[in-house]
């Protein structure tokens, strides 16, 4: 089993003869942390406490966004919880406070809703066939994509913070207390189970893992990157990506927080307070590394990768390189949500706020801007054609066309 630590490195030099295709981003990074007895501390107070900056007049509109409909789900997200919807045949689907529900994606009727009777933590997951989602009360449960209808559910004990994608018949739960559950997507049986230790104190949330090859790819609180063998669990490699040793607690902070970004053999990885860095998944080795902090994630491709940081800028990376290409400041304190790329020329972007911006991607100038919903974007919009899906931290389901 291989081991690396990033926590002294100095500069790294990515082989390009290596084969850029499969990405994937973690950044870690949040506003709440928990510890003992689940209590919770705000980071960065003197940026909560100085105002967004203000959104000037748009100078090159390109894009004239329009709201088609959208939806109350009844539910609050809070800032630390982020509860994606997903597409799945002709529905969007997504979560309210205790329920699922499907949305056909081009008029906003709805097709199915199902009510778990337990708060929802995570999720949405699956495909057209199958789907899933968490409870605080650690209730892992899979419903039929089509009707709602569930298929099996299995208590984990612990409350449930992300969920995979499903691969090869299987999907694997993170539990909030560091453990990871392989189910089978059959039946919901036990395949394997690993943890890690929970630092006393860590940001309030989790990324989720990834399956890549035959991989399961998961980052803990701990600052760990660690692949498993997706078919029996057994460890394939570990990468700390924690940052240097500090004196305060906050300062040791070193989660590996949010969503990973796939694209071929390569992984991109963010740890909080850490570094943005490049890794070959199958080798596990490390091509390029940066300073980088990020509460969000990341979209990419083989030419570009695109983050937000913890400040708000947006920037553009070469992903061969870690060089950058450019970055944007109009959202510093605005907390922008990781950007999704929606067409040849622009990706979008929310923000707390309830604003949705779209910048070009080659320079990353502002061309669009629409006001959602005023409570605020956690999670990165969803992109179908030329509609992108968004919910609130209120629980307000939108589409809009661009």
């Amino acid at each position: 089993m291989k081991e690396h630590n990033l926590t002294h490195s100095n500069k790294w030099h990515y082989n390009k003869t290596s084969p850029l295709t499969h990405f994937a981003l973690i950044s870690l990074v949040g506003l709440s942390v928990s510890g003992c007895g689940q209590q919770q501390a705000v980071l960065g107070q003197q940026a909560i406490e100085t105002p967004p900056k203000s959104l000037t007049e748009l100078k090159n509109i390109q894009i004239q966004p329009k709201l088609l409909w959208t939806k109350n789900l009844n539910s609050h997200h809070r800032g630390h919880v982020r509860l994606a919807p997903a597409i799945s045949g002709n529905n969007v689907i997504a979560v309210g406070q205790r329920s699922v529900s499907a949305w056909n994606l081009q008029t906003g009727a709805i097709n199915w809703t199902e009510e778990l009777g337990q708060t929802i933590t995570a999720g949405v997951t699956g495909n057209d066939n199958i789907i899933f989602v968490g409870t605080a009360n650690g209730g892992a449960v899979a419903l039929d994509s089509k009707t709602g209808k569930t298929r099996w559910a299995k208590l984990l004990k612990h409350k449930i913070v992300s969920i995979s994608p499903e691969k090869d018949g299987k999907v694997v739960f993170r539990t909030i207390n560091g453990n990871i559950h392989t189910l089978s997507t059959t039946n919901g049986a036990l395949v394997w189970q690993a943890s890690q230790p929970t630092p006393a104190l860590s940001l309030h949330g989790s990324s989720a893992p990834v399956l890549a090859g035959p991989y399961a790819v998961v980052g803990f609180d701990n600052g760990s990157l660690i692949a498993y063998k997706l078919k029996t669990g057994k460890q394939a490699w570990a990468i700390n990506l924690g940052a240097e040793s500090s004196m305060t607690e906050l300062a040791r902070i070193k989660d590996i927080d949010a969503e990973l970004k796939i694209v071929g053999t390569t992984l991109f990885a963010n740890s909080y307070q850490g570094r943005l860095a490049a890794i070959d998944i199958p080798t596990a080795s490390i091509g390029w590394d940066r300073k980088f902090s990020s509460h969000s994630g990341i979209d990419a491709n083989k030419k570009e990768l695109f983050i937000t940081e913890d400040t708000g800028k947006i920037w553009k990376f070469n992903p061969l390189t870690g060089a950058p290409l450019w970055e944007n400041n109009d959202l510093l304190r605005r907390q922008p949500t990781a950007p999704t790329i929606v067409s040849p020329n622009h990706l979008v972007v929310g923000d707390k706020l309830g604003y949705l911006h779209w910048y070009t991607r080659l320079d990353g100038k502002a061309s669009g801007r629409i006001l959602g919903d005023p409570s605020g974007y956690t999670v990165a919009p969803l992109k179908q054609g030329n509609k992108i899906y968004t919910l609130s931290k209120r629980g307000m389901l939108s589409a809009f066309q661009f």
